[in-house]
């Protein structure tokens, strides 16, 4: 448990108890080594913690308790924050945002995440340039740290690839990097199943770009074997269209309309306005209407 966040928490519970800071510092320690505490200056002793505690009429147990669910909570938020960006629902996200309290216990990890939605949000709102969103990206990472280890988790391969989602001149290294160590099981993934799908997520659409379609088709069949022994629908659709794109693109017909099949069914798990954003996609990406995919395959007993 980080003791300096929990001090501040008290602080924070001390002003919702209306109670001033002189009151709340008198007998337990002086306002200048408050202060050093409160900005990591100087090691909290424990008994220090208890002494507000009795100070705030909070029972210890309840107190530490509290801490964490108001810290999980915090968490939730960015992550909430962080896929709104990530969808550009920009006013939504904006809005939700706004409606919160200041985060006062992120983790390292989860204010990561927290700085890199504020810098996705200003790109997506046009505030700052391609250039401007790679700059801030690898400075708030660390992506030279990152691209110099010889294994990586979940989270660091997630914050390379967004900068290879944006980077023409970095996307062929960091893909060629993830490929490597892929293939040399120096990944480590399993922790986090909605971020590892994120990752196969970022190695399929990659390979499509480099029109690698043989490997794209393996890897997406490894991320549909994924998500059936996870029990889980995340990004399941992309994962089966992607594959259905590649025998397009080489031109297996019968393959390519098994893999949409999958598509079409899976799309059912999806809200309405993303099922028909999707459908519009495959419309225009190879002039097929689903619809009249569906009826042929009826008509043909394919179904």
């Amino acid at each position: 448990m980080d003791i300096v966040k929990l001090l501040n928490y008290m602080e924070n519970l001390r002003y919702d108890r209306k109670m001033t800071q002189e009151v709340y510092l008198d007998n337990v320690i002086s306002q200048r080594q408050y202060y050093r505490y409160r900005s990591g200056e100087s090691e909290v002793p424990f008994e220090v913690i208890v002494k507000f505690a009795n100070k705030l009429q909070i029972p210890l147990l309840k107190l530490i308790s509290s801490f964490q669910t108001y810290s999980e909570k915090e968490q939730e938020i960015v992550r909430e924050y962080f896929n709104l960006v990530l969808a550009k629902r920009l006013d939504e996200a904006k809005s939700f945002i706004s409606k919160q309290k200041v985060l006062l216990l992120l983790d390292e990890q989860t204010n990561l995440f927290y700085q890199v939605s504020k810098i996705l949000y200003d790109f997506y709102q046009k505030r700052i340039t391609n250039v401007q969103l790679l700059e801030k990206l690898k400075r708030q990472i660390n992506f030279r740290d990152i691209m110099k280890k010889e294994i990586l988790h979940d989270i660091e391969i997630y914050l390379i690839g967004l900068v290879m989602e944006y980077s023409d001149s970095d996307r062929e290294i960091i893909f060629a990097k993830i490929d490597t160590l892929r293939k040399n099981d120096k990944l480590l993934l399993g922790s986090n199943s909605l971020l590892d799908l994120q990752v196969y997520f970022l190695i399929i659409k990659n390979l499509g770009r480099m029109d690698r379609y043989r490997e794209l088709i393996v890897i997406a069949d490894l991320a549909i074997d994924y998500t059936k022994k996870n029990y889980t629908y995340y990004l399941k659709e992309f994962f089966y269209y992607y594959k259905a794109l590649a025998y397009f693109r080489l031109d297996e017909n019968d393959k390519f309309e098994e893999s949409l099949l999958a598509t079409l069914f899976s799309l059912y798990q999806l809200d309405e306005f993303k099922r028909k954003h999707f459908i519009d996609m495959i419309k225009k990406d190879t002039d097929i209407d689903c619809n009249e995919f569906l009826v042929r395959r009826i008509e043909k007993g394919l179904f």
